[in-house]
């Protein structure tokens, strides 16, 4: 699984994940992972916020996205699960 060196690098992974989705048409999980973007405020809570529409994105809109998008949304979940789950 691929990991991602910086916060920013994981950004920037988010967003173009968001752009290719938008282009496809997934507008809800579009807004979805912006919502969840919008809650991180630097706290484990924005975090977990945050992880919470990943996987409300991946149970109920990623069926339907293609494999490669579907691998760069679980892989962005398992990062942001370890950020809020890191021991």
């Amino acid at each position: 699984m691929a990991s991602f060196r910086s916060n920013e690098e994981l950004f920037e992974a988010v967003s173009d994940l968001m752009a290719k989705l938008e282009i496809g048409g997934h507008h809800q999980a579009v807004a979805e992972l912006k919502e969840g973007l919008g809650c991180l405020n630097g706290l484990t809570d924005g975090w977990a916020l945050f992880l919470e529409a990943i996987e409300r994105v991946q149970a109920t809109e990623s069926k339907r996205f293609s494999r490669e998008d579907q691998k760069a949304l679980k892989t962005i979940r398992a990062t942001v699960h370890a950020i809020v789950y890191r021991r």
